[in-house]
C-alpha cells in the first residue's frame, strides 16, 4: 500500500491541485478503519479517504464516493466549513498534517497505532480512534515539536559510502523504508560499492519525477505500487499512470478485485471440499451395502417354505423349524411375528424379497451416480486453478447453487451509532441517543452476556458494557463506572445520588407493542452512584 514516506512525499506533492484551498464539507466514516473527507474546490467535489489499518495503511483521493445512508457516522464537525490552507509531511516521519484555517487534522502512519486527529480552534485533540489520556498529551506535545515540509524533502545522502553503506544511510534516515532500500539492492550488483550513493539519488529521483507503476502479479494475486523503472517487484502485468494518485486508485481497485475473487474461491473451494465428503461417505456405505449382497431369494424362500407349511403354523408362534424342500430338505428355523396371523407373515417374507431386490437395484445405480458426482465435482475443483476471472467464480456458484456473500451490518459497525466510552482503558462502554437508538442498542447490538444498566424512575439512555471475556468476572468498580454513566445520561443527571438498574443483556425483553425504548427486566440489581462521567472514563465518539 501508499506507506513509504518518500511515495507520500510524491503523493502529498500531487495532492495540493485537489486540496489546498478547497472547502471541508463533511467528514464520515462507514468503516471502523477508514475516514472520508470530503471537500470541494471550482464547483467540484474529491473524497479524501484515510485507512487506519495497521499494516495496510493508505490516503487516496477519489473524484466519487457513495456514502451508505446507514451506518455511517460523523466526525470533527467543528472541521466543517474550514478551508484547507495546505498540505504538509514532517521532515523525518510518516505524518501528514491538513492546515486549516483555525484548526489542524493529521493523519499519522504508525502501525497498530495508525490514526487521525483532529485539532479544534481551541486547541482540544479529537481522535478517530480512540486513544488514553497520557497518548493525548505525548501526540500533542511530539506534533508540535515536528518540522513540516511544504515540498521534496531532499535529504543528505553524503555519508561515507563502502561495504555498510545502505545499513548506515537508513540508520541516519529511517525514513528511507524498506521498499527504497529493496529497490537498491535489487540493482546494486550492476553498480560499483562506491557508486551506491548514486544509485539511491537516482531512485529517490525515479520516486519523485518518473511516473508511478502498479506491478500485478495475477498467479501469487499480488499488487504492489512502485514507479515505472523498478526492478524489486515480480510482475505478470505493468499498469503505468502518469500520476501517484491514479496509480493508487488503479491499485486499490486491483486489491479489491483479488480480495473478492479469492474470497469467492475460498467459498467454492469450501464447498467442493464439504460435498466431496460427503459424497465420499456415501460412495462408502454404498459400496458395502452392494459388497453384501442382496437378501432377496433368502426372503423369497422362506416365504415359499413358510406358504408350504402354513397349516403349522400356530397363532402367537416366535419362529417355526421346517424341511427346506427348496435347498436340499435340511431342518431350517424361520422367525415370525408372534403379533401377526400366519398368511401375514408369509406376505412378510415376500415383500421383504422384493424390497430387497429393489434396494439392491436402486444401491446400484445411486452408487453409479455417486461416483459420477464425485468425478464432477474433482474436475471442478481442478478447474478452479485456471479460473482467471471473479465472474468465472459467479457462474461457477451458480452451477453449484452457492449463494453469493452478503454483506450484512455487523455489530462492530452498529457500535459507531452509539456515544462510546472506554473504563479504565479496557471495557467499552456504549450508550443510546435517543429511545429508538436505545431500542437498537439493546435489541440488536448488546450480546446476551453483556451488562445493561438504566437509572430507574428516570427516562435516559440505555447503557450497555461490553463483555469481551464471557469467563472475566467484571470488577466492581467497573460496573458502578459504567452506572454513572447511566445516570449521568438520564433526566436524573442533577441529582446527588441515583439508584440505577443494572442486569445482564440476557434478561432485559422486549414485547411487541412496548413503545419506543422501552424494555422489561426479568431479573436486576440496584447500584447507588454519583451521576458523572468518572474519573478513568475516557470519551471515545459520537455522531
Amino acid at each position: 500500500m501508499l506507506q513509504n514516506y518518500f511515495f507520500l512525499n510524491r503523493f502529498l506533492i500531487e495532492a495540493r491541485e485537489f486540496l489546498e484551498e478547497s472547502r471541508i464539507e463533511e467528514i464520515f466514516s462507514q468503516e471502523k478503519s477508514k475516514l472520508v473527507i470530503v471537500v470541494s474546490k471550482n464547483d467540484e467535489e474529491y473524497y479524501l479517504e484515510l485507512c487506519v489499518i495497521p499494516g495496510n495503511s493508505y490516503l487516496n483521493i477519489r473524484k466519487n464516493y457513495s456514502r451508505a445512508k446507514k451506518n455511517t457516522v460523523n466526525f470533527f464537525e467543528a472541521a466543517l466549513g474550514e478551508i484547507i490552507d495546505s498540505i504538509q509531511l514532517a521532515n523525518d516521519d510518516r505524518i501528514i498534517i491538513l492546515k486549516c484555517t483555525r484548526s489542524e487534522i493529521y493523519y499519522t502512519i504508525r502501525g497498530k497505532f495508525t490514526n487521525v486527529f483532529f485539532f479544534d480552534a481551541y486547541n482540544q485533540l479529537h481522535p478517530f480512534k480512540s486513544v488514553d489520556a497520557l497518548s493525548f498529551e505525548n501526540i500533542k506535545k511530539e506534533f508540535s515539536e515536528k518540522v513540516y515540509l511544504n515540498g521534496w524533502n531532499q535529504i543528505d545522502l553524503l555519508i561515507e559510502s563502502g561495504q555498510n553503506y545502505l545499513e548506515n544511510i537508513r540508520k541516519k534516515y529511517a525514513i528511507l523504508g524498506g521498499e527504497v532500500i529493496k529497490e537498491v539492492k535489487s540493482r546494486e550488483s550492476n553498480y560499483d560499492s562506491d557508486k551506491i550513493p548514486d544509485l539511491l539519488a537516482k531512485v529517490l529521483n525515479e520516486i519523485r519525477y518518473s511516473n508511478p507503476c502498479v506491478f500485478i502479479d495475477e498467479k501469487q494475486q499480488e499488487v504492489h505500487l512502485g514507479f515505472e523503472n523498478f526492478k524489486s517487484f515480480p510482475f505478470t502485468e505493468k499498469k503505468v499512470s502518469e500520476n501517484l494518485i491514479d496509480a493508487v486508485n488503479i491499485l486499490l481497485s486491483k486489491k479489491y478485485y483479488f480480495k473478492d475473487k479469492y474470497s469467492k474461491e475460498k467459498i467454492v473451494r469450501n464447498h467442493i471440499e464439504r460435498e466431496l465428503k460427503k459424497i465420499s461417505s456415501k460412495i462408502q456405505n454404498l459400496q458395502g451395502l452392494i459388497e453384501r449382497g442382496t437378501k432377496e431369494e433368502e426372503y423369497n424362500k422362506f416365504g415359499q417354505l413358510l406358504l408350504a407349511n402354513l397349516g403349522s403354523i400356530k397363532s402367537r408362534m416366535s419362529s417355526i423349524i421346517v424341511e427346506d424342500i427348496i435347498s436340499g430338505g435340511e431342518k431350517i428355523k424361520i422367525s415370525l411375528n408372534p403379533e401377526l396371523s400366519p398368511q401375514k407373515n408369509v406376505d412378510y417374507y415376500f415383500d421383504k424379497s422384493r424390497s430387497e431386490k429393489i434396494s439392491f437395484v436402486k444401491n446400484r445405480q445411486l452408487f453409479e451416480n455417486a461416483k459420477k458426482d464425485y468425478e464432477h465435482l474433482k474436475n471442478m475443483e481442478n478447474s478452479l486453478n485456471e479460473i482467471e476471472s471473479s465472474k468465472e467464480l459467479d457462474e461457477l456458484m451458480k452451477k453449484l447453487k452457492i449463494k453469493q456473500p452478503q454483506e450484512t451490518e455487523t455489530k462492530e459497525n452498529l457500535g459507531l451509532k452509539f456515544k462510546q466510552y472506554l473504563i479504565e482503558n479496557k471495557y467499552r462502554v456504549f450508550v443510546g441517543k435517543d429511545s429508538k437508538n436505545n431500542d437498537l442498542l439493546t435489541t440488536r447490538f448488546a450480546k446476551q452476556n453483556d451488562y445493561w444498566f438504566h437509572a430507574r424512575g428516570a427516562s435516559g439512555s440505555h447503557v450497555v458494557l461490553r463483555v469481551e471475556n464471557t469467563k472475566e468476572s467484571i470488577p466492581k468498580n467497573v460496573l458502578k463506572k459504567a452506572a454513572a454513566l447511566a445516570a449521568y445520561h438520564s433526566k436524573s443527571k442533577t441529582a446527588r445520588v441515583v439508584p440505577v438498574a443494572y442486569t445482564f443483556k440476557k434478561y432485559v425483553v422486549k414485547k411487541k407493542g412496548d413503545p419506543s425504548g422501552t424494555v422489561r427486566l426479568l431479573r436486576e440489581d440496584v447500584l447507588l452512584v454519583r451521576p458523572e462521567i468518572p474519573e478513568g472514563c475516557d470519551y471515545v465518539v459520537d455522531e
